[in-house]
């Protein structure tokens, strides 16, 4: 006599694998749920990329100007100086930083200039405590150009900043 159907080992092995792949994706929904508000959707695509290439035509925009400026810092201080492309009004500058790996060492300063034309800002203590990289983003206060570069901070020496469009 024949076993019933239930009692048989095929049939259970044959119902495992749906199960199991019932079981999978309860385990993945939960664990993508926890991680629901992705940053790298976004929602108007075709805003954001037209926002990009704003920057992009700014960046050019001070290229096409050749705009350049060295940059000297110590413990304390900050000072931009144009060595190429100098406005012939000494607007303010808007000084974007950016840390690299860590976004609660980000800040900005507003400079405007001295005397001797020289744009100057007091520097956080952030930057001489901890050596890394930095994205500094340069932009006059009627946003009409941009320059962006990273750099490597603190520094001895006197770093020149010229308009890039990669990373923009």
């Amino acid at each position: 006599m024949e076993k019933p159907w239930y009692k048989q080992f095929w049939p259970w092995f044959l119902m495992c694998i749906p199960f199991s792949v019932i079981i999978a994706m309860v385990i993945t929904l939960s664990i993508a749920s926890r991680y629901s508000d992705n940053a790298m959707v976004v929602d108007d695509y075709y805003k954001k990329g037209r926002g990009i290439n704003a920057e992009v035509e700014k960046v050019k925009e001070a290229q096409a100007r050749d705009i350049s400026l060295s940059l000297r810092h110590d413990a304390k201080q900050l000072v931009l100086r144009f060595t190429s492309g100098q406005p012939s009004q000494l607007t303010a500058l808007n000084v974007s930083f950016h840390h690299t790996t860590i976004a609660e060492r980000d800040f900005s300063l507003v400079l405007t200039a001295d005397g001797n034309q020289e744009f100057r800002g007091e520097l956080p203590a952030v930057v001489n405590a901890h050596d890394g990289k930095w994205t500094i983003t340069i932009t006059p206060f009627d946003k009409s150009w941009r320059l962006s570069q990273q750099v490597q901070l603190p520094s001895k020496e006197e770093i020149t900043l010229k308009p890039l469009t990669y990373g923009v």
